[in-house]
């Protein structure tokens, strides 16, 4: 097997658990600086999977810092998850349907970009465990 191969492999078996992650904060739509549920089911997601989690990050409540391992290279993920004012949108819709008009929504995709940093995450994370390579 390749290392692509192996990588795609690993972001699949999260698979699950990212469009899980993806859809409590679509439901949640939680507007920035006040995503307490997202931000906490991403990050416990991430403790879960043997991530360490240091909270309230630059003073920001909804902040965090997932880290595993320790030494180098550090590699960061941006993981954005805030919904965007009046964008309520009822899922898999083409065309504009909010489900609570005037409501905050994801219809701008930061639901799939926490989830996808989670993904991403803990699937280099396995990667780093399978294959015993070197982070110092």
């Amino acid at each position: 097997m390749t290392e692509l191969e192996q990588i795609s492999q690993l972001v699949e078996q999260k698979s699950a658990a990212a469009l899980e992650l993806n859809q409590k904060i679509w439901d949640y739509a939680e507007l920035n600086f006040r995503e307490d549920k997202s931000a906490r089911a991403i990050a416990d997601a991430l403790q879960a999977e043997g991530f360490t989690v240091e909270y309230g990050v630059a003073g920001v409540r909804t902040a965090f810092i997932a880290t595993y391992g320790t030494g180098g290279p550090v590699i960061a993920l941006l993981g954005e998850y805030d919904a965007l004012s009046s964008l309520s949108q009822k899922a898999a819709c083409p065309r504009p349907e909010p489900v609570t008009p005037g409501a905050p929504g994801h219809g701008c995709g930061h639901s799939l970009l926490g989830a996808g940093s989670f993904a991403a995450a803990t699937a280099l994370k396995d990667y780093i465990d399978q294959t015993g390579t070197a982070m110092t």
